[in-house]
Order: structure tokens, then C-alpha cells, then sequence
């Protein structure tokens, strides 16, 4: 019995010893069971993503190496191979500085040896665009991203990452190019390739804007006769004689200076650095002098001449428009003292610019309210000696200072864009005139008044005329528009063009006289190709034919062809009984001057007319 409770015992304590012992291992065991399985999928899934990367990375279309430290390649995908033209596999072990650009920009082999990738080096890494040539030779863009990693073991090395860009930086080069041609066309004038007018404006504004700026010059120029050299030689001799002044000023002007080509044969030359007036004197006479000089085109002999005004503002304020009026307006004087010469804008032209500004505005408000005079000068027949007509004359009778000759006023007026206004004014004055004289039975007499470009362009001008004439009862031959010479007239089938307007009044049954004939450089072409019943020889021809044998010659061949024209011919200037003489043994049939009459005022042309018996004296004597 004892043994048997011993042994109980025994085995009792046995089991409660064994027991925690088999329960340990056997959750030791199914934790190690855990944790194999769980080490399985691991590898596994690390088996799994390092095969993806792999496949990423053989068939990514970028290239892709990593290299150590000195650069030599340690891996490559297939991509980089065929982006650089070459074989992966020959690449292991080689430096990509060895062929990676053109045999003239490969680094010298101890530079290539020298090199080392810095990691804290983080100017060299990122993401970087190099022109590389591939196997065959051809460049391409290539844009590499760098990346330096550090291994478990500290070992470091660069991933390099490398994209063929090229179209993409063909494309915005090209767009690059389209942007910087439309910007340098919008600011460049496209013939002379010097700056425009709008680039001229801006460039005078930074200019004054500056904090340093502190005085000012500016010059303008304007060729002489240019448009005798396209008459002449053509528009294409006309754009080299554009050409070669832009280039003679560009290099005739500072560093710092603009020339710039702000109309058809004007350019001007901003000078901020310029001391004072003498200065921009001295630089307008080299430009002159230099363009003085005569160069060669297409086999011929070119001269260019011009005419320069010049302005000065050394207080730094002055608006750059201002400045550029200062400067038209010494141009102009340039121009009225001769031409091919220098004018400054001086303190003297500065109150004269004043007083002209005043005329101005006193000016337009004259012609906008119709405050201004019409005179009246007589023509006669040479042969009969009877009064056959009467040309209206502008006057302006200024309400402080009297008189103002025409030749002082009609330049203002034309630049105020009023001359096609003003030569209204003396349309109505005409038919005014010839209707009163009508009443008084001179309804043989014409009546003749001046058209100027802007009068022929006016849209309303031969409807005005035509209703003006109808209401007053007057015969539309009995009228007579006097054009000028020199005037544009483009060609007859050009719509609205001058010589089409003055077909369009022949055709309306008015006369056309071309006023100022014999100076201009086109005249006899006008007489073949334009609609006119007469023309008026200019009295700079009229005033020395008598001691002058050329000028002689060319009133008679004048008469002669507009005899054989059948044109009417009136000489204008005439001062004496020798000239008028003269005319009649040549065949002209009209004159108007001194000699006969001065311009009439209105109430006096009736007694004029009454009182006239024969002829008139010479007055001369």
C-alpha cells in the first residue's frame, strides 16, 4: 500500500513538474513555427520586390547605372546602353566622362582618373542637362539625376538616372527662337535693323527713369530729297540709302547711344551720356560729313544728304516727348534754312517754338470758326489783255500781330493736319466770290482755288463742291482746282487715290491746273498720265528767264508741249512788261503777277474791274 501511494506521489510530482515544462516547449515550438513561417514570407516577399525592381529597372525607358565613387560603373540597365548607343555589358568598369561627349570636349584621361563623387557635394547632384554624343556620333540632350545611397556596410555609391530630352529642348529652343524673332521684330526696324519707335520711346523713358540720370541730348534726322532717289533710282536704291545711313550713324554714335528709325527717312539718336548743345553740334556735323561720303550700289554712285535737329535737356526732367518735339521743331528749321545742315534747339529757337505753339492753337481755332481772309489775284489773257480769271489767296489777319504771311502760317497748318480744312475755307470763298461777280456780269471770269493732298483725300471734298457750286449758279468749268506739282498722285485706277479724284472732277466738268509747274521731277510724266486742262508755271522759273538762258529755254519748252497738249498755260510771277512780252512771243497765253495786280480784297475787285480801260502800264517805270 505504501508503495503504491510512494509511487503515486512520485508520479504526481512528476507531472506537475513536466507539465509547465511540455507546456513551454510546446508554445516554443509553435512560436518558432511562427516565426519560420513568417521568415519564409519575408524572403519571399523581398524575393518578390527585388525581382519587381529588377524588372523595373532592366525595362524602365530611362537609363539607369550605379557607380562607385570614382565613377566607374558598377551596373547598367539596357536603356542606357541604347540611349548612348553602346552595349551594356562593355560599359562595366568604365567611366562615363570617357564616352559620354565628343572626342573635343572628352575630359583629359587624369581629369577623368581625378574624379570623385563628394556626397556633401550637393551643387553637383540633382538634376543636371548636358549635351552628350552618342557611338555614332550624333549629340543628344541628356538630363541626368544624381543620387549618392550608403550601403549597411558604409560603403557609398551614385545612382545615376539619365532621360534623352532632345525633342523637348528642340522644341522650346525652337519656341524660344519665335519668341526672341517676334520681340526683336516688335522692337527693330526690319529694313536697317535698328531699333524702332517704340523701342526709341521706351529706351528715352528708362533712360530718364534712372536714378544717375542727369542730362539728356537728342538728335533727329531726316534725309534730304529722299523721295528724288526713289523716283530716280527705285525703292530698292531708296532701302540701301536707308540701310547705309542707319549703319554710318550706328557707327558713328557712342556706346551708350541709340540710333533708332522712327519713320520713313527720319531716324533719331539718343545720347545720354552728351555734355551740352556744342556736343550734340560736334556729332551732327561728323554724322553729315560722313554721309557726305558716296558708296557704290548695284554699279552706281549713291550720296545721301541730310538734315539734322538737335536738343539738349540738362535739368533731367524733361518729358521725352517734349525733348522729341524740341528736336522736330529744330529739324524743321534745319530744313527751312536750306537743308543739309545742323540746327540747335537753342534758347532763340526755343522763343520762336513758343511762339509758333501760341499760333497754333490760335490758328486752329481761326480756321475751326472761319475767322480767316481770301484775297484775290487776277489773270490775264496775253494776247486779248482781258481779266479771264482770279486765284483765291489764304490770309490770316492775327488779332495782336497783324498779318501773317502765308509762308509762316500754311507750315503750321500743315502740321496741325488743317490744310484740308483751310483749303475748304478758300473753296466756299471762291464760289462766294465768283457768284458775286456772276451778279455783277462777270460770269466769263473763273475762279480759281488751291487743293492740297489732304483737301483731295477728304471724303466729302467734290459733293461739297459740286453742291456749292449748283446752289450758287454757277457753270462747274467756270471753276478751277489748282493741285501741286509735286504732289503724290499715285496712278488714276487706284481707288481714291489723288490722281483718280482729279479724274473724277474732270469728269464732274471742273478744270484742273497743276500749280508750281517746271521744279518738281515728275511733271512731264503728270502731263501724260494725269486729266489736267492746264498748268501754272512757277514763278521761280518766271522771275529769271530774262538773265537766266536754261531757264529761258525751259519756259518755252514748257509752252511748247502744253500748246501741243492742248493745256492751258499760265505763268505766275510775272513783274514787268519785258517779262510779259517775253511770255507772248513764246505762246503762253496767261499770266498773273505783280505787274498786273496784288492780290484784291473782296470789295475791291468790282471797282478794280470797272475802272480797267485797255490794258494794264508797265509799272516798272
Amino acid at each position: 500500500m505504501t508503495f503504491f501511494v510512494v509511487s503515486y506521489l512520485l508520479l504526481l510530482t512528476l507531472a506537475l513538474t513536466l507539465v509547465p515544462v511540455l507546456l513551454r516547449s510546446y508554445r516554443r515550438g509553435k512560436s518558432l513555427t511562427t516565426i519560420l513561417r513568417k521568415t519564409q514570407q519575408d524572403m519571399a516577399e523581398t524575393l518578390r520586390a527585388a525581382e519587381n525592381y529588377r524588372v523595373a529597372c532592366e525595362h524602365a525607358p530611362d537609363g539607369i547605372i550605379i557607380q562607385d565613387m570614382r565613377g566607374r560603373i558598377i551596373w547598367a540597365n539596357r536603356a542606357y546602353g541604347r540611349i548612348h548607343g553602346y552595349d551594356t555589358a562593355a560599359l562595366i568598369g568604365r567611366n562615363p566622362l570617357e564616352f559620354v561627349f565628343s572626342p573635343d570636349r572628352t575630359p583629359p584621361p587624369e581629369e577623368i582618373e581625378a574624379f570623385r563623387y563628394n556626397a556633401a557635394d550637393e551643387e553637383a547632384l540633382g538634376l543636371k542637362l548636358y549635351r552628350n554624343t552618342r557611338s555614332d556620333g550624333t549629340d543628344f540632350w541628356n538630363q541626368i539625376s544624381v543620387s549618392i545611397r550608403r550601403a549597411a556596410d558604409g560603403r557609398e555609391s551614385a545612382i545615376l538616372v539619365c532621360r534623352d530630352v532632345t525633342e523637348q529642348v528642340e522644341r522650346e529652343n525652337a519656341l524660344r527662337d519665335v519668341s526672341q524673332k517676334l520681340e526683336y521684330e516688335a522692337t527693330h526696324d526690319s529694313l536697317t535693323c535698328v531699333p524702332n519707335r517704340a523701342a526709341f520711346m521706351t529706351f528715352m523713358e528708362q533712360t530718364v527713369a534712372r536714378p544717375d540720370h542727369r542730362a539728356l541730348g537728342l538728335l533727329h534726322i531726316d534725309l534730304d530729297n529722299f523721295k528724288i532717289v526713289n523716283d530716280t533710282h527705285g525703292h530698292s536704291a531708296g532701302d540701301a540709302v536707308l540701310v547705309h545711313t542707319a549703319a554710318i550713324v550706328q557707327a558713328t554714335i557712342g556706346d551708350r547711344d541709340l540710333v533708332a528709325r522712327i519713320g520713313g527717312d527720319e531716324f533719331v539718336v539718343v545720347c545720354p551720356d552728351t555734355a551740352d548743345l556744342a556736343a550734340l553740334d560736334r556729332l551732327s556735323t561728323d554724322i553729315l560729313t560722313l554721309l557726305e561720303e558716296p558708296f557704290e550700289w548695284s554699279n552706281r554712285i549713291m550720296r545721301v544728304e541730310a538734315s539734322i535737329g538737335a536738343a539738349f535737356s540738362d535739368s533731367g526732367d524733361l518729358p521725352p516727348d517734349e525733348l522729341l518735339l524740341q528736336a522736330d521743331f529744330a529739324l524743321y528749321e534745319a530744313k527751312r534754312a536750306g537743308r543739309h545742315c545742323v540746327a540747335l534747339y537753342d534758347e532763340e529757337l526755343h522763343a520762336r517754338h513758343t511762339r509758333e505753339l501760341q499760333y497754333a492753337t490760335e490758328l486752329t481755332e481761326a480756321i475751326d470758326t472761319g475767322a480767316m481772309d481770301h484775297v484775290f489775284q487776277p489773270k490775264m489773257d496775253l494776247e486779248t489783255q482781258q481779266i479771264i480769271g482770279f486765284e483765291t489767296l489764304v490770309r490770316w489777319t492775327h488779332p495782336r500781330d497783324g498779318t501773317i504771311p502765308p509762308d509762316a502760317f500754311l507750315p503750321i497748318a500743315k502740321d496741325l493736319g488743317l490744310l484740308g480744312a483751310l483749303d475748304l475755307l478758300s473753296m466756299s470763298a471762291a464760289i462766294d466770290e465768283k457768284r458775286r461777280l456772276n451778279l455783277l456780269g462777270y460770269g466769263d471770269i473763273d475762279m480759281a482755288f488751291n487743293a492740297s493732298p489732304e483737301l483731295l483725300s477728304h471724303p466729302e471734298f467734290i459733293n461739297r463742291l459740286i453742291w456749292g457750286v449748283e446752289a450758287a449758279g454757277i457753270e462747274r468749268h467756270q471753276i478751277v482746282i489748282e493741285v501741286l506739282e509735286n504732289t503724290d498722285f499715285g496712278e488714276a485706277t487706284e481707288t481714291a487715290s489723288h490722281a483718280s479724284i482729279i479724274a473724277d472732277l474732270r469728269a464732274a466738268g471742273f478744270q484742273v491746273h497743276l500749280d508750281d509747274f517746271g521744279i518738281g521731277f515728275a511733271g512731264l510724266s503728270h502731263l501724260a498720265s494725269l486729266d489736267v486742262t492746264g498748268v501754272k508755271i512757277d514763278r521761280g522759273l518766271i522771275s529769271v528767264m530774262l538773265e537766266d538762258p536754261t531757264s529761258r529755254k525751259i519756259v518755252r519748252k514748257i509752252v511748247e508741249l502744253s500748246n501741243d497738249l492742248g493745256l492751258g498755260v499760265v505763268a505766275e510771277g510775272v513783274e514787268d512788261l519785258h517779262t510779259a512780252n517775253t511770255l507772248r512771243a513764246m505762246g503762253c497765253g496767261m499770266m498773273q503777277g505783280y505787274w498786273l495786280s496784288r492780290p484784291l480784297q473782296p470789295e475791291d475787285l468790282a471797282s478794280w474791274l470797272a475802272n480797267r480801260v485797255a490794258g494794264p502800264q508797265d509799272r516798272s517805270a
